[in-house]
């Protein structure tokens, strides 16, 4: 794409920002990736999973819910990964560019498939957020014996520091239990039928209402990073959202699959840039 292309794009995105009543910010891994979080990483998981390797895994991606391991090789791996994924300390650009973006516009929501808190790190309003997939921060009962959750932050204190290195397994059954039945537990993100719905109802009911308030407005919808493994809970509502509501327009940010459905393409703009470059300029262009 030319620069010219690319620059009328952007000023045409700026109109929709300026033209909008609402904005609903639709996120996928593809945020977390122009962030800084990339799942794909071959060379950083070789460098901080080393005992990883010898298992035949090469990057986060192979261990997304995967439950073909041993739970002392699971939660050895999810115990660091959470620690720097989830409870990193500071603030995110990228994140913050959004954040000036959403707040300039003040009737917003978020949602997102990411269970990494970004959005609650850079001081999102929880109110205006809706994290389907669940969130790194809690841990469950996986049969599940019961709804309830709890954090994972005393089990990161407990037994990350018991994590062979070399192996990086804990010591034989020495995985997190279940405080309630004594079973196997995981993290409350969605992987199976096993999920707890429970933390996630308050913010789809807020959502939900969200949408209903907006449904006539001159709603803006920025999907970043939202591709194909889990298309139903971002990129295909935005795109309905966009398509029941004729005032409303389709920002879609996306590396790899930043295309448009043909019958609201003449209401959507597509950038195939990197995501974290396009709300930069988007936020001072403002």
């Amino acid at each position: 794409m030319s620069s010219d292309t690319f620059t009328q794009k952007l000023e045409q995105a700026a109109r929709y920002l300026d033209d909008a009543e609402a904005l609903l910010i639709g996120a996928g891994a593809g945020l977390s990736a122009a962030a800084g979080i990339d799942y794909s990483n071959k060379a950083a998981f070789a460098r901080d999973y080393p005992g990883m390797l010898q298992y035949g895994f090469t990057c986060k991606l192979d261990m997304m819910a995967n439950f073909s391991v041993t739970p002392e090789l699971l939660w050895g791996y999810y115990l660091q990964h959470i620690k720097e994924t989830r409870f990193a300390p500071g603030i995110n650009k990228t994140y913050q560019d959004l954040l000036s973006i959403a707040q300039r516009l003040k009737n917003f929501f978020v949602l997102t498939t990411n269970a990494d808190g970004l959005f609650e790190r850079n001081n999102f309003d929880l109110d205006r957020l809706f994290t389907p997939q669940g969130d790194y921060k809690l841990a469950q009962c996986l049969r599940p014996c019961t709804q309830q959750t709890w954090s994972v932050e005393p089990l990161i204190e407990k037994y990350l520091p018991l994590v062979d290195k070399t192996t990086q397994k804990l010591p034989p059954g020495g995985d997190p239990k279940c405080p309630n039945c004594g079973g196997p537990t995981f993290l409350n993100v969605r992987g199976g039928d096993w999920f707890v719905e429970d933390p996630w109802i308050d913010g789809s009911l807020r959502f939900k209402k969200w949408l209903a308030a907006n449904k006539d407005k001159r709603i803006v919808v920025i999907d970043i990073g939202s591709g194909f493994n889990t298309p139903m809970w971002v990129r295909w509502p935005a795109e309905e959202i966009v398509r029941a509501n004729k005032q409303a327009r389709l920002l879609r940010l996306n590396l790899h699959h930043p295309e448009v459905p043909g019958d609201i393409a003449h209401r959507s703009l597509s950038f195939s840039e990197p995501a974290n470059e396009v709300i930069a300029l988007l936020e001072v262009s403002r």
